[in-house]
């Protein structure tokens, strides 16, 4: 049984995190359903007595499910769990009389859980020879075209996909390769966020992209979104409806899934395709310069994020790099040149 002070707690946080940090509806509900296990896992036990809570958090989590299923949580959402609990916790001890004693080194005991990288997670992103075979994939029907570019858009953009699919084709330059992640044109982005981002200059993908977007905007006003509904009846661009439901990010993967079955090729997630243009990016960058500017392609709130997540060599790139190490040019010249560049970036910082 859940303790009913706690779950009071847990709103008071919702609402504040609402209402004074201002993040997304859709921030709020992610963070109450990561906190529902917090409170599954003290059970009747006040949250002042969470260090002498057994088993602690991260053990709980190992086997902790509230949707019924019987696998295991991911070791990514146990972190995205402990990290909701460890700023819940930060917030009770702030703004909560009695809390900072006793939650203090209770914070200190919330870890991640620790997992070797296997080879499957070398095979998460999305290449350039997958995105390829996708581009060069068949695509007849108005809805296998909307969905063969929108997965090359997603690869050469890394937009989320709850960005891309409110995005009005006002904010698409395909020539510009230039994407206005703006909430005021109706873009739904992560936590508000607002930005303008670019896609990869790759020519023969580009052109899948844009045309689909010449496609678009001969029956779709500007206002109207780029990834067009289409007719029940005839599948064609509806030209008189161009708002629908909160949830079209399950049309595109729905579609994804259907038409890369139909065209015999592996199913990636949307995300996938986010991951694939970070990491190809990422292996291109020459220096700090570019790093930073894949990080704020993605909207990374700092450059950590993107390093956490994204910047993890297979052991064919270590091998490579780790060899090519000796043949680069390490004269002296060169040397203080990199020493210079790196005392400029600190300066920055």
């Amino acid at each position: 049984m859940i303790n009913r002070a706690n779950w009071k707690l847990m709103k008071s946080y919702l609402a504040y995190r609402s209402e004074v940090v201002q993040i997304s509806k859709e921030s709020v509900r992610l963070d109450e359903t990561r906190l529902r296990h917090v409170l599954e896992w003290a059970g009747e036990a006040p949250f002042r007595d969470a260090l002498s809570i057994r088993p602690t958090l991260p053990d709980y989590l190992q086997t902790a499910r509230v949707d019924g299923r019987k696998d295991t949580l991911s070791p990514a959402y146990q972190k995205k769990v402990i990290n909701a609990a460890h700023q819940f916790g930060t917030w009770l001890s702030i703004h909560q009389t009695g809390y900072k004693t006793s939650l203090f080194l209770w914070l200190d005991t919330l870890r991640s859980p620790r997992k070797p990288m296997s080879q499957d997670r070398q095979h998460e992103a999305v290449t350039l020879a997958d995105i390829e075979q996708i581009a060069a994939a068949p695509a007849n029907a108005p809805w296998e075209r909307r969905i063969r570019a929108s997965a090359v858009f997603w690869f050469l953009s890394g937009i989320r996909i709850g960005a891309f699919v409110t995005l009005p084709v006002s904010a698409v330059d395909v020539f510009a390769r230039q994407i206005r992640q703006w909430p005021e044109l109706g873009v739904k982005t992560k936590n508000g966020k607002r930005s303008t981002t670019y896609m990869l200059r790759i020519p023969h993908l580009l052109d899948v992209v844009k045309e689909w977007d010449r496609e678009v905007r001969r029956t779709t006003p500007q206002s109207g979104y780029w990834f067009a509904p289409l007719s029940n009846q005839t599948g064609e661009i509806k030209t008189s409806e161009h708002l629908t439901g909160e949830h079209r990010d399950s049309r595109a993967r729905v579609d994804l899934k259907r038409w890369l079955d139909e065209v015999g090729l592996p199913y990636h997630s949307p995300h996938k395709f986010r991951h694939g243009f970070a990491v190809y990016a990422l292996k291109l960058a020459q220096d700090m310069a570019d790093f930073k500017a894949i990080s704020m392609n993605l909207m990374h709130a700092n450059m950590s994020i993107t390093d956490g997540i994204y910047a993890i060599l297979t052991e064919q790139d270590i091998s490579e790099r780790i060899a090519s190490l000796a043949e680069k040019d390490n004269s002296p010249d060169e040397l203080a040149k990199l020493l210079r560049q790196l005392a400029s970036r600190l300066e920055r910082r």
